[in-house]
């Protein structure tokens, strides 16, 4: 069998590992930790672009209150794919004057899974890493 030595602490581990046992877990625990800490670090700085009006609103009781009876009401189902749903979407948006004085009409809103509701908006559309090349080049 061949051995090398682990890359945390140097121990003989078998080929083909790159940490031991005892510092697998350990590592694991810190990379979920750098993982934790880049998330919390994006979050923020996605937060101070956001508009803190609409911040204050999807915080609020009413909108909390308002969006669980809907995700009940509507047995957690997505509208549009039957999915689970997880989110309640505003038919109009309330980034708009009429969308923001309905804000908390029930009738303006949908349940959506998290993946429809990105597909709504249009976010995180994955954008094509090389164009197609003409055949023959």
């Amino acid at each position: 069998m061949l051995l090398k030595s682990c890359n945390r602490c140097g121990n003989l581990i078998p080929y083909g590992s790159t940490y031991c046992k005892i510092c697998t877990p350990i590592v694991k625990a810190e990379r979920e930790a750098r993982i934790q800490e880049s998330r919390s670090k994006s979050n923020k700085a996605y937060n101070k672009k956001r508009d803190p009006k609409y911040v204050r609103f999807y915080n609020s009781t009413p909108w909390k209150v308002l969006s669980a009876k809907r995700l009940q009401d509507d047995d957690y189902r997505c509208a549009w794919c039957g999915g689970i749903a997880t989110e309640v979407d505003h038919i109009i948006e309330i980034k708009t004057d009429e969308g923001w004085d309905k804000r908390l009409d029930y009738d303006n809103t949908r349940s959506l899974c998290h993946d429809c509701h990105d597909k709504r908006h249009k976010r995180f559309k994955r954008r094509m890493k090389y164009k197609k090349r003409p055949k023959g080049l």
